[in-house]
């Protein structure tokens, strides 16, 4: 009889590590999901104005150098490493590549955009076209997966509707599926 007991107790303390391992190991997979960059633009406003276009990052303060890039944020638990920001033009002609060590949690990085790119949107304003010929493609690491990640998305021109008198634009990133 006392075997049974000693049988039965045994049993159950094995099966007692088998879900102790098993909680352990989802707490670590959900420690390892908390830790993946995740990167995203900010919400980016055109104006046009007589002289050319104004590129104003919504959550930026009004600072020259502001008005000329795309703020690059990382929403993500963790540090994303080794970046590569390429924007094209019709799939194939390079306009700007961008090259970012590393882009901590809650952290932005400032994408200067060159003549080329401003050309393009006021070509796609000025033809009401609104969507362009333009992508933009991230590439980039985590620190704790090694696993490389690369989006691609669409640029697009919207008009934001505003009760000033001023010609408001909103660039929207539409994700291209691989």
């Amino acid at each position: 009889m006392i075997n049974v007991i000693q049988a039965v107790g045994s049993i159950g303390t094995f099966i007692m590590a088998i879900l102790y391992f098993i909680s352990v190991m989802i707490q670590i997979r959900q420690i390892k999901i908390s830790f993946i960059p995740y990167l995203s633009f900010d919400q980016i406003i055109l104006e046009k104005k007589k002289n050319g276009i104004k590129v104003m990052n919504l959550t930026a303060s009004d600072h020259e150098y502001v008005n000329t890039a795309f703020k690059l944020l990382n929403l993500g638990g963790g540090s994303a490493k080794d970046i590569e920001v390429v924007l094209k033009l019709n799939d194939d002609e390079i306009l700007q590549r961008k090259l970012v060590n590393i882009l901590p949690n809650n952290q932005f990085y400032l994408i200067p955009i060159n003549q080329k790119v401003f050309t393009e949107f006021s070509d796609t304003i000025e033809n009401n076209v609104y969507e362009t010929n333009m992508t933009i493609e991230l590439k980039y690491s985590g620190q704790v997966s090694k696993k490389r990640s690369s989006n691609e998305y669409r640029i697009s021109i919207d008009n934001f509707v505003n009760l000033d008198d001023k010609d408001l634009y909103e660039l929207t990133f539409e994700r291209l599926e691989e």
